[in-house]
């Protein structure tokens, strides 16, 4: 009941008296795998290059960031910047260490034929056997961008080195296994297998600090774990959550309020209220629109706010994760952008995919917004009982946080479930605010129910209130 009717003078939620909902973002959704996109990398030997540059670019700057910052947020948050290209690098100095970095990875240690060999894969690559391959890359990548950082005296003396770099064979190895299990048809085994690298690799380095008598993982282990380690993993989450989609928030609503594990999660256990809003059901998937105010802006800048009518979707909880080309749906980058960040190189080359897109641009945009929808829409069938519809609002404005709320108005209001153990207070404080908010007697009356347990079924009852 905090967020409904709650004031503790540090946060006046008082959702309720505001007639408010709180938008909720993927960042903050109660389950990681939401919004998950079965992503794939398919592509000529331009867009490979340009993967691993930018890979480099971004390895760069987290090493920038670990140098420079000792505030752990910023280490969160700005380590890896998924839009960044070379060309919004600030300085001339930045440009050429970057361009020093690259000329290192792939003339001088060799990696040069790497980008072709990738390209020469008679299969799609899914995400475990991509971030196998970058792990294996990872070490020459990094040793590259330290001995560049090294000789500015761009990263203070006592770094630790990287101890074991691989080589280029090492990949080539790597990838005609990949492409003999391809041919075998056995490419989900080597999926699944290459899954447990990651968690594998930060079990034993917590493993090593404990042995060697670290008291605590402080911010100093954190940034080694990243850069060594963990890189790899959060490059490629954070390229597929930002590079294919705009942020995107939801309304989240349920059929039905009859599942004492819905109240136990979302409801306080039993304390709390659920909100009844009038809805036309249309058909199993759509339940028509909503109309709603939507305000937003940063913390320096006045809202704005509007107007929305928007559908209501039931989620789905049966289709398997959408498969989504990376190369193909960048959707995030201007087209000027994608073109020489991702489509050419500095040597001149092109791919082919830019014309291909650019040649029926109405259709690439029209699979992009049904991917971001079949995206947006689904969850894990175990979440089933949750039985939910949902308002998604693609954010277009680019806002996060707390201010991200609409309000709606009293006439879409039809009823209150109080819930087993809704205290007497919060009932008496939520029908005061119901009958104030309804002083001026345009909308409909909101009815009160509350929910019962007759021994054979968890139901609501009406009260009735005069």
């Amino acid at each position: 009941m905090k967020y409904l009717i709650g004031d503790d003078g540090d946060n006046d939620y008082r959702e309720l008296e505001k007639q408010e909902l709180a938008l909720s973002s993927p960042r903050y959704f109660n389950d990681p795998l939401e919004g998950y996109q079965d992503v794939f990398w398919e592509g000529d030997e331009v867009l490979w290059e340009n993967l691993l540059r930018h890979y480099l670019l971004n390895l760069h700057q987290a090493a920038i960031t670990c140098a420079l910052s000792d505030d752990e947020e910023t280490l969160e948050e700005y380590a890896i910047e998924p839009k960044l290209t070379r060309g919004d690098l600030s300085t001339d100095e930045r440009r050429q260490q970057f361009n020093s970095i690259c000329q290192l990875f792939f003339e001088e240690k060799g990696f040069e034929s790497v980008p072709s060999s990738l390209a020469s894969l008679p299969e799609p690559l899914k995400r475990n056997n991509l971030k196998q391959i970058l792990s294996v890359i990872h070490r020459s990548a990094l040793e590259s961008v330290l001995e560049r950082m090294r000789g500015s005296g761009a990263i203070p003396e006592g770094w630790p080195e990287v101890t074991i770099s691989g080589d280029s064979e090492t990949v080539e190895d790597l990838l005609d296994a990949i492409s003999a299990a391809m041919a075998g048809e056995n490419e989900e085994l080597l999926e699944s297998v290459a899954s447990l690298v990651r968690p594998l690799e930060s079990h034993m380095y917590l493993q090593q600090a404990v042995q060697t008598g670290v008291e605590q993982i402080e911010l100093q282990h954190k940034k080694y774990h990243f850069l060594h380690h963990s890189f790899p993993d959060r490059y490629i989450r954070e390229i597929t959550n930002s590079l294919i989609h705009t942020n995107w928030h939801t309304l989240c609503f349920a059929k039905e309020c009859a599942s004492p594990p819905m109240w136990a999660t979302y409801a306080d256990e039993h304390r709390g209220a659920a909100l009844m809003f009038r809805a036309d059901c249309q058909t199993d998937e759509s339940w028509g629109k909503m109309d709603v105010s939507e305000g937003a802006g940063s913390e320096d800048s006045e809202p704005t706010s509007g107007e929305i009518t928007a559908p209501l979707h039931a989620v789905d909880y049966e289709s398997p994760p959408p498969e989504v080309d990376f190369f193909r749906f960048l959707g995030r980058l201007p087209l000027p952008k994608l073109e020489s960040a991702w489509h050419s190189t500095p040597d001149g080359r092109t791919s082919q995919m830019m014309d291909e897109i650019v040649d029926d641009l109405d259709a690439w945009r029209e699979n992009l917004w049904k991917h971001f929808h079949n995206m947006s829409t689904r969850k894990l069938r175990k979440w089933e009982h949750e039985q939910e519809i949902r308002m998604v609002l693609p954010d277009l404005l680019e806002s996060e946080g707390s201010h991200r709320k609409v309000t709606y108005d009293m006439s879409q209001l039809e009823g209150i479930v109080f819930g087993l153990r809704t205290s007497l207070e919060d009932r008496f404080e939520v029908m005061k605010i119901i009958s104030e908010n309804n002083q001026d007697g345009d909308s409909s009356p909101v009815e009160f129910y509350e929910m019962v347990y007759d021994g054979k079924d968890f139901r609501k009852v009406k009260l009735n209130v005069a």
